[in-house]
């Protein structure tokens, strides 16, 4: 072997380090061509490396040329540039107390799953949109000043008791209104009032 082709075959086994600005990533974001002392070069994100490299980042390099370069920081960034982290396909976030603070976050994801002793929301305004919402409980309880529904259509199914209490209750009915049960009881203190074009009793 020439020594020329020695001093290569060392060049590729060495131990290299240094900066480098990024020009281009490649593979999906998997390589990047990053600009060196010693050329371009390309290099993969470190798995330690949680913040994607993008294109202007100065850079940490540290690897062979033989085995590969890989991205281990990101060392300076514009701030004007938009961050995004990439995580290992199953990651999991342990820690005694994690606080999250935001002016906007969003979440997507096709499945989420919450499971937690007690859930606290305080907030001004809360909107949801589901095809299908179903709740389970061994009490439900709701405290409102005002409350507004609107259905097509209505069913409701007790048990046991079904008890309103209201200072005056209005039903009206476009068509027709029917109770109906063995003992139907009315009272009224004051005055009974029944008034129609034809009145059937019995």
């Amino acid at each position: 072997m020439s020594t020329r082709e020695d001093a290569v075959m060392q060049q590729c086994t060495a131990a290299l380090q240094g900066t480098g600005t990024v020009l281009a990533s490649s593979m999906g974001g998997r390589l990047y061509e990053v600009d060196t002392p010693h050329g371009r070069l390309h290099a993969r994100q470190a798995a330690s490396c949680l913040l994607v490299p993008q294109p202007g980042d100065r850079v940490w390099l540290a690897g062979d040329i033989d085995q590969g370069l890989y991205v281990l920081a990101i060392l300076e960034r514009d701030d004007s540039a938009a961050a995004q982290l990439r995580l290992p396909a199953d990651t999991t976030l342990q820690a005694t107390k994690l606080k999250l603070s935001a002016a906007q976050v969003a979440v997507q994801a096709e499945s989420a799953v919450l499971s937690a002793q007690k859930v606290c929301a305080v907030g001004h305004e809360a909107s949801w949109s589901f095809n299908r919402i179903k709740v389970m409980a061994e009490l439900f309880e709701s405290f409102a000043d005002r409350v507004v529904q609107f259905a097509r259509w209505s069913q409701r199914t007790v048990d046991g008791m079904d008890q309103v209490r209201s200072r005056q209750i209005d039903y009206r009915a476009e068509q027709t209104l029917q109770l109906q049960a063995e003992t139907l009881v009315a009272n009224a203190s004051k005055l009974a009032k029944v008034d129609g074009e034809q009145i059937h009793l019995g």
